[in-house]
């Protein structure tokens, strides 16, 4: 996967990022003002993503995103990957997509979708 590929990959590695270590600050930067997660309504725009972030991080602060492949460009994009535990390396609680609508270089809807495993 090519972060440099398109702008849009980077920003999607770096919310990603930002859930791994905890380290709120990017999301002013990478999230639309009017962010809305459908799969958690109650978190919509930047500052409920940090407060979710941090508590996420304080409560579970082994959980851990990866990224297998991100497919598209520009304003949509589908993500492949899933979440563990880095207590676990290479194990995989919950395999996911995720879609993901740009807007102005910014992400602005994410859906989730639990996938199957092979």
């Amino acid at each position: 996967m090519d972060a440099h590929a398109d702008p849009s990959h980077h920003v999607v590695q770096r919310y990603f990022q930002m859930w791994n270590t905890g380290d709120t600050s990017i999301a002013p930067e990478v999230l639309n003002s009017d962010w809305a997660d459908h799969a958690h309504p109650e978190v919509s725009g930047p500052a409920d993503v940090q407060r979710a972030v941090s508590h996420i991080h304080a409560s579970r602060p082994g959980l851990r995103f990866h990224i297998d492949t991100i497919l598209g460009t520009d304003d949509l994009l589908s993500v492949v990957g899933g979440v563990g535990h880095e207590s676990r390396p290479g194990i995989i609680d919950s395999h996911l997509i995720w879609l993901i609508r740009f807007l102005d270089g910014q992400m602005a809807e994410m859906w989730t979708y639990r996938r199957s495993t092979p």
